[in-house]
């Protein structure tokens, strides 16, 4: 068996098992909120791996902007209707992130004190994150590296995970797959904490 700590993701029988040994306080999100923690992890992987993501763009503003703002569906439509509109007049990257923010909270002082966050800083908040929930050789934290620092897709981490171990290629896709939802789940409920306390902290 390999020493690289992805190989030991083919010696797990079951996705429980996954969540046990790696991830025990796992928990269940939405479609959007996985969506906000791709976008998150794109900003992660774009810093510490070099490279654009494909959640890059407008859709990372949304993300940014959702994930820092109590929100319902009405809100969440409004958020994404003034962002697709400030793209379409031309805003990108930070500059459409502060203009929407601007408007969608223009009162908010501790909401403006946070929009000022910019993705280098979103990128360094995942970092701690990854840290502090995966010890170094947790396979979850790896599958994590490769897809979002060297921008590895799902079928090249299971057929590396295959060459390395021998297992059949699909059943190594099978396994990253098991690690994409607590990964996306750990780290929106890590980073809503993270920004819910430093809320919490400015308005005391």
């Amino acid at each position: 068996m390999s020493n690289n700590p992805v190989a030991v993701l083919a010696s797990i029988p079951r996705k429980t098992e996954l969540k046990r040994r790696y991830l025990p306080n796992h928990q269940t999100i939405t479609p959007l909120q996985k969506g906000w923690a791709s976008c998150f992890l794109d900003a992660w992987g774009a810093k510490y791996g070099g490279e654009e993501g494909p959640s890059s763009g407008k859709v990372n503003v949304i993300g940014r902007l959702m994930i820092r703002k109590h929100w319902n569906d009405r809100e969440s439509a409004k958020i994404i209707d003034v962002v697709e509109t400030l793209h379409g007049l031309g805003y990108s990257g930070n500059e459409l992130f502060l203009k929407a923010w601007q408007m969608i909270n223009p009162q908010n002082s501790v909401s403006n004190l946070l929009a000022r966050a910019n993705e280098q800083e979103d990128a360094e908040l995942v970092e701690d994150v990854i840290n502090e929930m995966f010890k170094p050789d947790n396979p979850i934290r790896h599958v994590a590296i490769k897809h979002y620092c060297e921008r590895k897709c799902s079928q090249e981490i299971a057929e590396d995970l295959a060459r390395l171990t021998g297992i059949h290629v699909e059943n190594a896709r099978t396994r990253v797959k098991w690690c994409k939802d607590p990964l996306l789940a750990s780290v929106y409920c890590a980073i809503k904490r993270k920004i819910d306390d430093k809320v919490t902290h400015i308005a005391a």
